[in-house]
């Protein structure tokens, strides 16, 4: 309990806490050469064992962050769910991990946006006092769902030229949900882990909206904790097995078969959204941390009505806490855009040792493209 009682009083007395002015926030800009570089930092998991060998994971995890920030240097940070584990948390200090986690950020001066994840709900973290303890941080863009909008975090961003402010492209923020209600039974995993219907007609509504204030369809895309149901279809499909690299989808293919947004059919409405909105370039998971590929948009998922799909991808796991024993690493995000508007992506993984693997061009040609496979100790050590 002292422990708990020091970590929290540092937290609040740290340095790098600051108020975010929501209203006077800049806009999220593209550099010199109009790109957009983007880390994804997924699964962090802090808090785990806070009196034992969970103190040494946060620690190592922080390492990691610094190591990918150092080298990559990014525009922004994507913090792509399970901050925290809440499960192992007290209620005196759940939120104040917040302030570990995002240190890495605030020291390097780097700003980020949020998805929340399954663990952070559980008995001692509820998911709004997250949102509030983050809100905090003036370098946060993460938003509040709309009123009337189910959980936490479905938003989106607008990127910017350097010089209008007529936008060129969006981020879509979804709450794919899970977890325990704050202060409820415990062990009592009740909340629904997909996105719901309700969402996902939220988000066409905000398409039409941006179209009409913007005259045309900007190219997009989506991050969300929990992979939707297509994730499986591809895995099942278009990977091979366990263990193996595709040549075509090259990746970290460990975790077999992927967990994904409720039992199959929850999240159809949100997919059917997905494929329907012009401009979707692609779609970034987390939630597995053994599985690191990306892929096409599966054929027969559901119908995509003619729509050129989203590519798929998930992110890497990136820090100590949380389950396995991958190395760890960050998957980064290289937007760049032509006069017309038009938005190319190029991705990579920076392995904390320095490595970049998986370097690809998520094009027209993905999934046709023959990709040497790499060294399997960059993914499975």
């Amino acid at each position: 309990m002292l422990l708990t009682a020091l970590i929290s009083r540092w937290l609040v007395a740290s340095p790098f806490f600051s108020i975010r002015a929501t209203e006077s926030q800049p806009k999220l800009r593209l550099d010199a050469n109009n790109e957009f570089h983007i880390a994804i930092f997924s699964d962090l998991h802090y808090g785990e064992e806070e009196d034992g060998w969970g103190i040494t994971q946060d620690v190592n995890s922080t390492r990691v962050m610094n190591n990918i920030l150092n080298s990559e240097k990014p525009d922004f940070v994507v913090l792509n769910g399970d901050l925290i584990t809440g499960e192992n948390t007290f209620l005196t200090n759940s939120t104040k991990y917040l302030g570990v986690v995002v240190t890495p950020l605030v020291e390097h001066n780097v700003s980020w946006a949020s998805t929340y994840g399954n663990h952070d709900s559980q008995y001692n973290l509820s998911r709004e006092a997250l949102y509030q303890e983050e809100a905090r941080y003036a370098l946060s863009y993460t938003q509040h769902s709309p009123d009337g909008v189910p959980a936490i975090t479905n938003y989106y961003l607008l990127l910017f030229p350097q010089n209008t402010d007529t936008p060129l492209a969006v981020l879509w923020f979804f709450d794919s949900q899970g977890g325990a209600p704050f202060q409820t039974t415990a062990d009592s995993e009740s909340i629904p882990n997909w996105v719901e219907p309700s969402i996902a007609t939220w988000f066409t509504s905000e398409q039409a909206v941006l179209k009409t204030r913007y005259k045309k369809d900007l190219p997009s895309l989506a991050f969300v904790h929990i992979p939707p149901t297509a994730f499986i279809t591809v895995q099942n499909n278009l990977l091979p097995n366990s263990g193996e690299e595709s040549a075509h989808f090259p990746g970290l293919n460990d975790d077999v078969p992927l967990a994904y947004e409720g039992t199959g059919w929850q999240d159809v409405p949100f997919m059917q959204a997905l494929v329907d909105t012009p401009g979707l370039h692609s779609v970034y998971s987390g939630h597995d941390h053994g599985d690191a590929w990306c892929a096409n948009w599966p054929t027969g998922a559901n119908d995509t009505k003619g729509v050129s799909s989203p590519h798929v991808c998930f992110c890497k796991h990136t820090s100590y806490g949380g389950y396995g024993n991958w190395n760890r690493g960050s998957r980064n995000l290289r937007l760049s855009f032509t006069e017309d508007g038009s938005m190319a992506v190029d991705t990579w993984v920076r392995m904390e040792n320095g490595e970049i693997v998986q370097s690809v061009s998520l094009n027209s040609t993905y999934g046709t493209d023959v990709y040497p496979l790499e060294d399997g100790e960059n993914y499975s050590v």
